[in-house]
């Protein structure tokens, strides 16, 4: 037979949410133990109790996915002396979960936050040309030939950029889709055009897509369907 557990514990095993969170989770009444709210924290059975979160069944699974709506203020890194980091925000493990790839300080959106290091691999990798789409708004007018056209744009003598999609939403304001990851390369590619990036939010990662409803700041589970949406090539 099972020795039973202090249900906190159990919640963090599966989800990695902090202490802290899963009191908040508690005061929110958002945890139910066989169908039962609690409003205290208990100890369980793991083998027999059916633990819900949020109205969802709690289940162990060896990698677990999130997506972020990451806001504008805080790095993508899980240490840092200097800023505030992801991390500080996410409710999260910082030495059992990272993000795949990075949004600068100041940029807002998709992150997916995982501890499946060998998906990370494979969704970064230069030679699988995973899309990253952007909405982006500028100081000038978007009459760049360049850009309208799908042209080369070469940045200074570091790299050109061959492969990418722009399109116009106005005079300021656009959608981007790039193949790569170069560091600052959207806000390059826009200076090579003599504009100035004002505001820039990443909207999709692969197939997958910032969902509308995930308020700044926000962070979910992905879903099974959403899981494989992003191991889609």
């Amino acid at each position: 037979m099972k020795q039973q557990v202090r249900i906190e514990k159990y919640i963090g095993d599966i989800t990695s949410l902090s202490r802290k969170v899963i009191k908040q989770k508690l005061k929110q009444k958002a945890i139910k133990v066989n169908g039962i709210l609690i409003t205290e924290l208990i100890k369980i059975n793991p083998e027999k109790d059916i633990v819900e979160l949020d109205g969802s069944k709690l289940e162990y699974n060896k990698f677990q996915y999130y997506m972020f709506n990451k806001p504008a203020g805080f790095i993508t890194a899980n240490n840092d002396w200097y800023s505030s980091t992801i991390f500080d925000i996410l409710g999260l493990k910082r030495d059992k979960f990272f993000a795949f790839g990075r949004l600068d300080k100041d940029t807002e959106g998709l992150l997916i936050i995982s501890n499946d290091g060998q998906m990370c691999h494979t969704l970064l990798s230069p030679k699988n040309y995973v899309p990253k789409k952007y909405l982006v708004r500028v100081d000038k007018k978007l009459d760049s030939e360049v850009l309208n056209k799908n042209l080369p744009i070469k940045i200074n003598d570091e790299f050109i950029v061959e492969n990418y999609l722009f399109e116009k939403i106005n005079d300021k304001t656009c959608y981007i889709t790039i193949y790569e990851g170069k560091f600052h390369q959207v806000k390059k590619m826009f200076a090579t055009q003599g504009c100035s990036v004002l505001y820039l939010k990443r909207i999709q990662f692969g197939k997958l897509q910032l969902d509308p409803n995930l308020k700044l700041g926000s962070i979910r589970k992905l879903t099974e369907e959403e899981i494989k949406l992003m191991q889609e090539k």
